[in-house]
């Protein structure tokens, strides 16, 4: 009954979208389809989710990155797109589907429930603002869902202290926000709200020393020099002989891939690149 009732919930609450909105194209069903085969195969349904999470990222290997895959509708609607993905939209998908109770067809409605829950605070869809643009406020409102856990003070983080303030500041960058000043007003009261916290991170010089505390399919926020942004780029730790390398969606390899070196020796590669926050998966969205 209590399934019934989700099921119902939860097409009453897409019914008020675009059907583009979340109906999966030929290639995106063609993914999923795939996707079910795979879980079986590798029986993620058994698995503990922070086990899952590798498995899965890995299934995604070779996937073509794509830019602003989200902005394609005019109003604010959870997109699905699993054929073409960026950092972001790669993390997501990866821990919508490991957050899922089954692994069959049946299972669709919740794993694009989970990418709401995931994309936007408190799985509401009010606005383009209601969306978490900012990776560290995603963690943060992830932390009060109790979905993830911010592991990056116990690995050994250092105080992040960095005044927000690239989108309101950039507002020309975002067409959204110069369509609608009351939209450029939210994102300066989050902006606000993300300075009042207190945030950690590893330096990228000091990750090496981290690497014993972070665990296979931990969650990899990279922290940037670029002012009032507070990352630039997220993905998986993969954990190989020992060390820890990025396993993301990258626009340099124009696809999801691990990195050839290892985490520290890839970001000092990349001078725009200051250090990293790492979450971890707390708990399934069903519980």
């Amino acid at each position: 009954m209590i399934r019934l009732i989700l099921h119902l919930f939860l097409f009453l609450f897409l019914s008020s979208y675009s059907c583009e909105a979340y109906r999966f194209s030929s290639s995106d069903q063609k993914v999923l389809n795939s996707f079910w085969k795979y879980a079986e195969e590798h029986r993620l349904g058994n698995l503990p989710v922070n086990e899952r999470i590798p498995s899965i990222a890995r299934f995604f290997l070779g996937t073509p990155y794509q830019s602003n895959t989200l902005n394609v509708t005019r109003e604010e609607l959870p997109v699905i797109n699993l054929h073409e993905l960026d950092c972001v939209t790669f993390v997501e998908n990866v821990l919508a589907l490991a957050f899922l109770e089954q692994y069959n067809q049946q299972s669709t409605e919740a794993f694009v429930q989970n990418i709401i829950r995931l994309r936007y605070r408190n799985a509401e869809i009010v606005d383009y603002t209601s969306r978490l643009h900012y990776s560290s406020d995603w963690l943060y409102e992830m932390q009060q869902a109790h979905l993830l856990t911010d592991i990056t003070q116990f690995a050994g983080g250092i105080p992040y202290s960095k005044q927000i303030c690239f989108m309101s500041e950039h507002s020309q960058k975002y067409p959204q926000l110069q369509k609608d000043s009351s939209l450029l007003k939210k994102i300066k009261t989050i902006e606000t709200a993300i300075n009042q916290r207190t945030y950690y991170y590893i330096p990228k010089d000091k990750i090496n020393e981290a690497c014993n505390k972070i665990k296979n399919g931990d969650i990899i926020l990279i922290t940037t020099h670029i002012k009032g942004l507070d990352t630039s780029h997220l993905g998986f730790a993969w954990k190989k002989e020992g060390k820890t390398y990025l396993l993301h969606a990258s626009s340099k390899g124009k696809q999801v891939m691990i990195s050839s070196l290892p985490l520290q020796e890839y970001m000092e590669g990349i001078d725009s690149q200051s250090g990293i926050m790492l979450a971890r998966a707390a708990k399934t969205l069903a519980e």
